[in-house]
Order: structure tokens, then C-alpha cells, then sequence
């Protein structure tokens, strides 16, 4: 059975997007975004398996992007023939696209339950974005605008780059790939299982620390950002991953850009394991 779901890892990357998109949906009825943390708090206390429904999302949405990571390397040695045809170009692209927003929005939903963590991850995007020269503020209108709306921008941001997700994973899989009952069957068990037995993280609010670690996948830039720059360290250096992981497709820059994207992925674990440390 292992081997067989190995062998599926775009369909388990679809169904994990169908668990967080459906818990994720329910819990929108709850959830205000004028009062981020008190919403969220309340979903916990007040909704009946309100704190069960929120680590469903959480844990699904943890699942999803894990699993993109994991099916994009699946495909890696596929990009020799993938690179043959501009429809298989495009292919890559969409993948690419994906793991773009597929961060974002998993880092949108950091930001949306508004605790310590949020807040703070919150404020580093807003200052990374606003950095990038000539677009950084048009950036920050469109992702964040936290000083003028609070996390209303966010919220409605988040709930597009699910729903773009979405299409992106269903164009690419329709008609080459059915998503099986039993593995939607499977990833429904687990999540479930594991959401029951380990509540999503909440930060106390406006809590007094020495250092606030951001999200996990945030670590790395947040350790950057100690030796470089702003822009080098949250716009560039995150990146020159996604622009060489798009590279591996074109056969002239596959070997230059595999090496940079082995190079990034070495860098950024052990600038993670620093952080992690600290």
C-alpha cells in the first residue's frame, strides 16, 4: 500500500487541498476578520469541535504543502522529457506556480489566527515586501495592507490563492488523474487522527519574549535576516528557489539551476536548524 500511495502523490497532494479547503470552509462561517485572535480564540472555546475543525485545517493544509514539496521532486526526473513540448513547459510552470502559492497561502493562514506568531510574521512580510524597490508598495496593497484593514486583505487573499490552488492542481490532474476514494479515504483517517490528538498552536497575544519564532518554514529567513540585508534576505534569496526550480525544465540551464536549488535547499536547512536552535 505504501508503495502504491508513493506512486500517487499528486492525487494525496490534491486530497489533503480538499480536507483544508473543506474544514477551512466551515470554519469561515466563524471566523471574523475585524477581531483576527478573539475569533479565533472563540472557535476554539465556543464552536462545538471548533478547536478539532481548526487543527483539521491547520494540520491539512500543513499536510498539502509538504506533499507539493514532495510530489515536485517526484517529478524532477521527468524534466528531460518534460522540456521537450511547450505544453509540458507550461505544465512545469503551473507546478512552479503552485509551490508560489501554495507558501502563501499557508503563511496567510499564520497571520490570520493574529497570535504572537502572526502578528510578528505579519510585520516581517509587510517590511519585506515594501523593500522590493518600485513594486513594494503595490505588493503590500495587494498582500497585506495591514495598517489600513487590518487582516482583511489577508483573509481575502487567503481564501484566493486556496481557491487558485485549486484550479491549478484540478487543470493539471483532470483527465490523467481520478482522485481515488481510497486515498481521500486515507487522508481524511490520518488528518483526523492527527488533529485529534494534537491541537493547532496558539500563541498568547502581546506575550513578552526574548525571540518569537515564525512559522517553521519561515525559520530560515527569519535567520537570514540577521546577516543580510531585507531585500536579499526575504525576496531574493526565497526567490532564486522558485526561478531555478522553474530553470530545471529548460535543458541549456537544468544542470546550473539544479545546482543552485541543491545549493538553497542546503543553505536554508541549515540556516532552519540555527534558527531552530537559538
Amino acid at each position: 500500500m505504501i508503495q502504491t500511495l508513493t506512486k500517487r502523490s499528486g492525487e494525496l497532494c490534491l486530497a489533503a487541498l480538499f480536507v483544508s479547503g473543506l474544514s477551512g470552509f466551515i470554519l469561515a462561517f466563524q471566523y471574523d476578520p475585524s477581531t483576527p485572535f478573539v475569533s479565533t480564540v472563540s472557535i476554539d472555546a465556543l464552536l462545538p469541535f471548533g478547536r478539532f475543525l481548526r487543527s483539521l485545517h491547520f494540520w491539512s493544509s500543513q499536510s498539502f504543502f509538504l506533499l507539493l514539496i514532495w510530489h515536485a521532486y517526484k517529478n524532477i526526473p521527468e524534466t528531460d522529457r518534460i522540456g521537450k513540448t511547450s505544453k509540458g513547459i507550461l505544465y512545469w510552470m503551473v507546478l512552479t506556480s503552485t509551490l508560489f502559492f501554495g507558501v502563501y497561502a499557508l503563511f496567510s493562514g499564520y497571520i490570520l489566527r493574529f497570535d504572537q506568531t502572526g502578528q510578528d510574521a505579519a510585520r516581517i512580510a509587510e517590511h519585506l515586501f515594501l523593500t522590493i524597490p518600485g513594486i513594494g508598495n503595490a505588493i503590500d496593497r495587494f498582500l497585506l495592507a495591514l495598517a489600513d484593514e487590518g487582516v482583511n486583505r489577508v483573509y481575502v487573499v487567503h481564501i484566493f490563492f486556496t481557491f487558485v490552488l485549486w484550479l491549478l492542481g484540478t487543470w493539471y490532474h483532470l483527465g490523467r488523474t481520478i482522485l481515488r476514494a481510497d486515498v481521500l479515504f486515507i487522508t481524511f483517517s490520518l488528518t483526523i487522527l492527527f488533529s485529534s490528538l494534537v491541537p493547532a498552536p496558539l500563541d498568547p497575544k502581546d506575550i513578552t519574549m526574548d525571540l518569537v519564532k515564525g512559522p517553521w518554514f519561515f525559520l530560515g529567513i527569519q535567520e537570514l535576516l540577521r546577516y543580510l540585508p531585507p531585500f536579499w534576505a526575504g525576496v531574493v534569496f526565497p526567490g532564486v528557489s522558485i526561478i531555478s526550480f522553474g530553470a530545471l525544465c529548460i535543458r541549456r540551464a537544468k544542470k546550473v539551476a539544479a545546482f543552485i536549488l541543491i545549493s538553497w535547499l542546503i543553505s536554508y536547512m541549515l540556516l532552519t536548524v540555527i534558527a531552530i536552535l537559538r
